[in-house]
């Protein structure tokens, strides 16, 4: 196995782990509000969806989010997507349809998957910024694929405190 195949790998449990954790959720699970700092399920799909969105179309391609391209803030009525910027606590606030996300799920899991299809050995050593440094892109895709499997067990475990 290559590396980029191991990063097919990686991103494709990344996606069947979210999927597990997902299955059968219930619109109560999937806005319940816990106690202490932790963040609706909902917050949590949102942010991790969004963020594959951002490193594999934006950061990694130069091109416009799957977010903005497909109208999803209109179409789900999420005005802030969660992350570094703040919006987590709007969701504390407002009760999401799940399967208003599905069909941009589906096109950002497409997209990343494409690009994974075309990518080249030497593409990965190619740099770009985040964060205030350089960093590969091998790095950025392994970030991105890591940061998913950790959410998808947050998503679990909250689903799990709730009884699912």
């Amino acid at each position: 196995m290559d590396t980029i195949e191991f990063i097919q790998h990686m991103v494709a449990g990344g996606h069947r782990q979210v999927d597990a954790a997902m299955k059968d959720m219930t619109a109560d699970q999937f806005n319940w509000v816990p106690t202490g700092t932790a963040n609706p399920i909902s917050a949590t799909y949102v942010h991790c969806l969004n963020s594959e969105d951002f490193f594999v179309q934006a950061l990694l391609q130069g091109k416009p989010r799957l977010w903005e391209e497909n109208c999803c803030a209109e179409k789900t009525g999420i005005m802030k997507t969660p992350g570094y910027g703040g919006g987590w606590e709007e969701f504390k606030q407002m009760h999401v349809d799940s399967g208003s996300l599905l069909e941009y799920q589906q096109a950002v899991w497409a997209a990343t998957e494409a690009y994974l299809e075309k990518l080249a050995p030497e593409d990965l050593e190619r740099m770009v910024k985040f964060a205030g440094g350089d960093r590969s892109v091998g790095d950025m895709l392994i970030l991105s694929a890591s940061h998913t499997l950790g959410h998808a067990g947050e998503i679990a475990a909250l689903k799990g405190l709730q009884g699912g």
